[in-house]
């Protein structure tokens, strides 16, 4: 939920309106999630897009509320739009620190610490191996042990 209630901020909607507007979002992907069928990568990404729109359109219309402008909506609905690009980026991110919370609790600190100074930010696997006392080969164990675990928990999820 914070993914769309950013969103629903950036088009702005009032913050005395998001909450109340992304759990309308949310009982409409309950009711109408079991009728969904992923067809392609991004499938459902793009669906919860196409939904918020949506419903961000019949609120404006049923409250007369000053909101997003009609071009921004436009853009949203666009799949080749910058927006919509910058929407698939924070849904995505937003799926993999989930991910990353959900595995963490499953590895050793000093295991999680390596993986996340060498997978994610980027740092050399000897540097970091020197930073915390391990060999290089175990910095490239911890990514390739919470990597796999990732994977395994996606299940598809992301592409």
């Amino acid at each position: 939920m914070p993914l769309l209630r950013h969103w629903l901020g950036r088009l702005a909607v009032p913050p005395t309106d998001v909450d109340d507007l992304a759990q309308e979002v949310w009982l409409v992907v309950l009711q109408k999630l079991p009728s969904f069928e992923r067809r392609r990568d991004g499938a459902f990404r793009a669906w919860l897009r196409q939904l918020a729109v949506h419903l961000v359109r019949n609120w404006r219309r049923k409250a007369r509320a000053v909101g997003p402008n009609e071009e921004i909506l436009s853009q949203l609905e666009d799949p080749n739009s910058d927006l919509t690009h910058q929407w698939d980026r924070d849904h995505d991110r937003s799926v993999f620190d989930k991910l990353l919370e959900i595995v963490r609790p499953d590895f050793a600190p000093a295991t999680w610490t390596a993986f996340q100074r060498f997978a994610i930010d980027g740092r050399p696997a000897a540097e970091v191996a020197r930073d915390l006392g391990l060999t290089e080969a175990a910095v490239l164990q911890a990514k390739s042990r919470i990597l796999k675990r990732l994977r395994h928990e996606s299940a598809g999820i992301l592409e």
